[in-house]
């Protein structure tokens, strides 16, 4: 099961909206027979793979899989025929498919086929490894990772509001490594007038997209996120401010990668947006990047999944200086949210602490 893991991850960020599976087909003397994992959305699952490469060998053989196969059309076949077609005698599997079509269904299906069934085996760690899966079957909404790049004391700026750069090169080419990871970016309007970022990933995939929320649409068209053709740009913006704005907007529009979230108002709800990528875009994770009063919004509404704070051992002081979370905040230290599980990683000579959020209302 842990190979099976480790061959799921191999796909990190590219199977959206599909999870992430691996699987091992095993003989009855306990070697390894043939290996799969899911590629992308749209191509063969991970069992399919599996089986492929075993042929006649699978017949009497065990399935290891990390998510409980599927027994439903989709873009392609459902793997629970092939399953028994091959005459496979017993699949384990790490863990139920929250997906509410399946759900214990293909293990039923199993066993009245005449194979054994095993569950559970590293349930939580592959619970983890499809973390995003999970939250977009439980809460119909993305999967929020916020990051953050301060200094030791909470900076992200100095008192002048210089901000570059206060990480080194190696932490922020990890960082564009994480970004690739999800299937947008978020930022405010004020981090593209103030950085005027590109927002590009390392890896070429199919899905991803740069979601700027500008709630008077204020972006200007030759801002540097624009000028990679391959991403969409999405502009989540108040619909008064689309009425107002229309020769930019037909300027905006000529491009074919841009496109609009329109929204009542001019102070959105961050977990309104959120619902709206999923429901519209196909969005299932984003990476918010900030700045400090987008990040703030963000855990003020407890909408934040996972954290990654990049810390740089420098100090910058100054009441005026811009820390990394801004927002209303939280009134009492018994209302704090409280991030578990912490990994710390050594970058250079920055640190990378992330964790996951506990207390998400």
């Amino acid at each position: 099961m842990n190979q099976a893991l480790a061959l799921a991850q191999r796909a990190q960020g590219l199977t959206s909206p599909n999870p992430l599976v691996g699987a091992v087909i095993v003989d009855a003397k306990g070697k390894i027979i043939a290996t799969g994992f899911h590629k992308k959305a749209g191509m063969p699952h991970a069992e399919i793979e599996a089986l492929k490469k075993a042929k006649k060998k699978a017949k009497g053989a065990t399935l290891y899989v990390n998510l409980e196969p599927c027994s439903h059309w989709g873009r392609t076949p459902p793997c629970i025929d092939a399953i028994v077609s091959a005459g496979l005698k017993r699949v384990v599997i790490a863990t139920r498919d929250p997906n509410p079509r399946m759900n214990g269904k293909s293990i039923a299906l199993l066993k009245e086929n005449g194979i054994a069934v095993v569950c559970g085996v590293l349930e939580q760690e592959a619970r983890q490894l499809n973390e995003v899966f999970f939250k977009n079957m439980k809460a119909k909404m993305p999967f929020v990772a916020a990051k953050v790049a301060q200094t030791l004391d909470g900076k992200i700026a100095a008192v002048s509001g210089d901000s570059c750069w206060i990480t080194s090169n190696a932490a922020r080419l990890y960082a564009r490594r994480l970004r690739g990871m999800y299937d947008a970016v978020i930022v405010g309007i004020n981090t593209v007038l103030n950085d005027d970022p590109f927002l590009d990933i390392t890896v070429k995939k199919d899905i991803f997209a740069k979601v700027i929320i500008d709630p008077f649409l204020k972006i200007p068209p030759a801002s540097n996120l624009f000028k990679n053709k391959v991403s969409k740009v999405i502009l989540v913006c108040g619909k008064g401010a689309l009425r107002q704005n229309r020769k930019k907007v037909n300027v905006l529009q000529r491009r074919k990668n841009v496109c609009f979230l329109a929204q009542n108002g001019s102070s959105f709800s961050v977990r309104t947006i959120l619902k709206g990528l999923y429901r519209h875009y196909s969005v299932c994770s984003v990476f918010v990047e900030g700045g400090s009063y987008t990040l703030g919004r963000c855990f003020d509404e407890r909408i934040v999944d996972k954290v990654h704070f990049f810390i740089a051992p420098k100090i910058l002081g100054g009441r005026q200086a811009l820390t990394s979370v801004g927002g209303r905040g939280i009134g009492a230290i018994r209302n704090a949210i409280i991030v578990k599980e912490a990994q710390v990683k050594k970058i250079g000579n920055d640190f990378l602490w992330s964790g996951y959020v506990s207390n998400i209302k």
